[in-house]
């Protein structure tokens, strides 16, 4: 038996499978009318017959069955009554190696063709042997562990107290499976092809399930197949079909089984999309199939990483009306914990599908106009608008310095802190023109003044003074070149 591989997905970080065409069906694959827990033969046989995607009365259907009736009939036949339970249940085994299991294939899930190849892997084999062990009488209970299946029988006690039950394991993937760690001759061994030892390890964490898990284990099988071929056209509804035999039992018993049905479409909507499009409506699916079995924490996540992940196409697209339909219709649905994110991601697609193609000075006059409508009023759009404002005017005001504009740079880096006052990158950048302004008035100072040129050097002081008054530099020019004249005057 395999465990089905949870898949999350994450859109920046991993690749994905290919998105098939048309969704799969939200609805069983079959009909389940089993409502007990404990199954009889022919409901064992029945369902797994079904959960191995074999059709009601097709060719192959009809020839199992034949052969299913032969079983029954020679296990239940009064030698078999004969024997005591444990012998009976020794002797079921023999009989299926005899005439039916002949090589083990790890993949090998399926009920009916282990009954017409003879190819089997533990759960096929396994499956199989409860049905023949229910027909003839037996009390015969699924074992289920991380990584393997197998059955149990439940005898009377011969050396216990009366009424006593002894358990037996039977280990069906090998002919010398009943009751591990008591060898014996088997009957016909000639005709085994190939026959599995299971590693102990296997054996860890074992738990007794209901009939109806355990036959499903044939579908868990094969949908964990499917993943790997992204065939989820098949895996849903077969999975529907699982879940539906036992989601009425004792919901911890059963966990397993929602669990891995859950895995199913948290997988099919983290396929590569092609398109924001295609994927929101892999998203309205993904939906859809929890309003129909219930939503949970595992597809809750799966929900709240497709939102924002759509979220994120639509931006990347710049669909901003796709955005908003997908944001209106799941906002509500999805975790508070992804209501930021989405705002954030929102925000953007406004932002950056109106700027597209601008002059960041323009990006700046925009920015500021839609900050000023209702559609960015809310406090987690108003920060993330002025974190895209913040940008455009750090890249104006990197575009003025380039250009030398170092007055109309600091002019502008003004206008901009009067919006964003807290903002250190454009303080910086104003400070940065200050000083290119303050060293430009320096210089041409000390130039006019180096040349004995007293009056002019003042003049340039004096007009710099008046935009900068109390700029220290300018101040400490200005006394030095006030001595410099009145000495020139006093001499």
């Amino acid at each position: 038996m395999r465990r089905i591989i949870t898949i999350f997905f994450i859109l920046n970080l991993f690749s994905f499978l290919n998105a098939q065409i048309s969704h799969p069906s939200l609805e069983p694959l079959f009909s389940v009318t089993v409502g007990s827990k404990i199954y009889t033969a022919d409901e064992v046989f029945e369902m797994g017959l079904l959960f191995s995607e074999c059709q009601r009365d097709s060719d192959d259907w009809n020839r199992c069955w034949v052969q299913f009736e032969a079983i029954k009939e020679e296990v239940s036949s009064e030698e078999f009554m004969s024997l005591g339970e444990e012998e009976r249940g020794k002797a079921i085994l023999k009989l299926l190696y005899r005439d039916y299991l002949a090589a083990y294939k790890f993949s090998q899930t399926r009920i009916n063709v282990a009954m017409d190849k003879g190819f089997y892997n533990c759960v096929s084999s396994a499956v199989l042997y409860m049905a023949a062990a229910k027909a003839a009488g037996l009390d015969v209970r699924g074992q289920r562990t991380t990584q393997h299946a197998f059955c149990s029988i439940y005898v009377p006690d011969a050396d216990g107290n009366p009424g006593q039950l002894k358990k037996i394991d039977v280990e069906t993937t090998n002919p010398y499976g009943f009751n591990p760690g008591s060898k014996e001759e088997i009957e016909n061994e000639s005709k085994i092809k190939k026959y599995y030892v299971v590693p102990k390890k296997y054996y860890s964490n074992r738990s007794e399930i209901s009939d109806g898990s355990f036959t499903g284990l044939i579908a868990g099988n094969l949908c964990s197949d499917y993943i790997k071929t992204s065939d989820y056209q098949k895996a849903v509804p077969l999975g529907a079909a699982r879940w539906e035999a036992v989601r009425y039992e004792n919901p911890d018993a059963v966990a397993f089984v929602r669990n891995e049905f859950d895995i199913l479409a948290g997988n099919y909507v983290n396929l590569k999309p092609e398109k924001a499009e295609s994927y929101s409506s892999t998203l309205d699916w993904f939906y859809s199939f929890i309003e129909r079995w219930g939503n949970d924490a595992f597809l809750q996540k799966n929900l709240d990483n497709s939102f924002i992940n759509l979220l994120v196409l639509c931006n990347k697209e710049q669909n901003y009306p796709l955005a908003k339909s997908a944001y209106e219709k799941y906002i509500d649905k999805v975790s508070q914990s992804q209501h930021t994110k989405a705002e954030e991601i929102m925000t953007d697609i406004i932002i950056l599908t109106a700027t597209n193609n601008l002059s960041s000075k323009e990006k700046v006059a925009e920015t500021n106009r839609l900050l000023a409508t209702k559609e960015l009023a809310s406090d987690a759009r108003q920060k993330r608008g002025k974190q895209h404002l913040e940008l455009f005017w750090i890249t104006r005001l990197n575009e003025l310095m380039k250009a030398g504009e170092y007055i109309e740079g600091y002019a502008e880096a003004g206008a901009a802190l009067e919006v964003l006052p807290k903002s250190s990158k454009i303080k910086n950048m104003q400070n940065s023109f200050y000083n290119n302004l303050i060293a430009i008035l320096h210089n041409g100072f000390a130039r006019y003044a180096n040349a004995g040129d007293y009056e002019t050097a003042r003049d340039i002081l004096i007009e710099g003074l008046k935009k900068f008054p109390e700029d220290r530099t300018l101040k400490r020019d200005l006394a030095d070149i006030d001595k410099l004249i009145n000495s020139k005057v006093n001499n």
